[in-house]
């Protein structure tokens, strides 16, 4: 069973000067942000974590958590720093390396009152993994109208045993093109999260539909699958 969750955002086909300046101000922050690390030294009041759930498989590790924003209002940029640990709580991995996308170390929306979810896929732990735990620091009130993303046509291309992935198309209804937009997703048998994975799309423009196709780490055959994607572009 597949199920699809997407939040977007909003571009005009013609700019003012004021429109193409505030478009540059938002590349430009696209650009500093990978070079920045995360350091999350207080967990935000506005953000609970729910859960922090650590996959691995022979073709890597990854973190899932579980997010939710206990305000009246959606919150955009949460930095998020997360700590896998081994045997006797040895930490093997934090994502607080300067050089991560910003997707490894923010979660772009956070809907009010709605459990958010976001996968690190990326994870170079040394040695076995066993748990995860995540910090998220104070994020900004997202202002004017949230954008709509939606999923469609969800699906596994794997039979058993072979590596499995995940293929569908994700909609931009909006008027904002979204860039470097990720894709979740979460495959759960009887409630324990058994794979999960993500896709990043460097752009959806406004009105296209975006192929995208994910790479699970662990085994998601037999389980429930979820995706998500939320705006990154405001």
């Amino acid at each position: 069973m597949l199920g699809a969750v997407a939040t977007g955002l909003i571009l005009c086909g013609c700019q003012s000067t004021q429109e193409h300046s505030a478009e540059l101000q938002r590349q430009a922050k696209h650009d500093v942000l990978p070079a920045q690390s995360t350091a999350v030294t207080k967990q935000s009041k506005s953000v609970e974590v729910l859960r922090s759930t650590v996959v691995h498989s022979s073709s890597g590790t990854a973190v899932v958590v579980a997010l939710r924003n206990t305000t009246t209002h959606p919150l955009e940029n949460a930095p998020i720093e997360i700590t896998v640990r081994g045997a006797h709580a040895t930490v093997l991995y934090q994502d607080n390396t300067p050089g991560l996308e910003p997707s490894l170390t923010t979660v772009s929306l956070l809907a009010p009152g709605q459990e958010t979810i976001w996968v690190d896929d990326q994870v170079t732990a040394t040695g076995l993994p066993l748990s995860a735990s995540a910090l998220v620091g104070e994020a900004t009130q997202a202002s004017g109208r949230i954008p709509q993303l939606s999923i469609a046509g969800a699906h596994l291309s794997a039979e058993a045993g072979a590596e499995a992935t995940l293929s569908g198309t994700v909609a931009n209804r909006s008027q904002i093109s979204q860039q470097n937009l990720v894709v979740y997703a979460v495959a759960r048998r009887s409630s324990k999260i058994v794979a999960a994975g993500r896709a990043v799309l460097p752009e959806v423009p406004v009105g296209a539909n975006v192929p995208f196709q994910i790479y699970f780490v662990g085994d998601p055959h037999g389980a429930q699958i979820s995706t998500s994607a939320t705006a990154t572009t405001f």
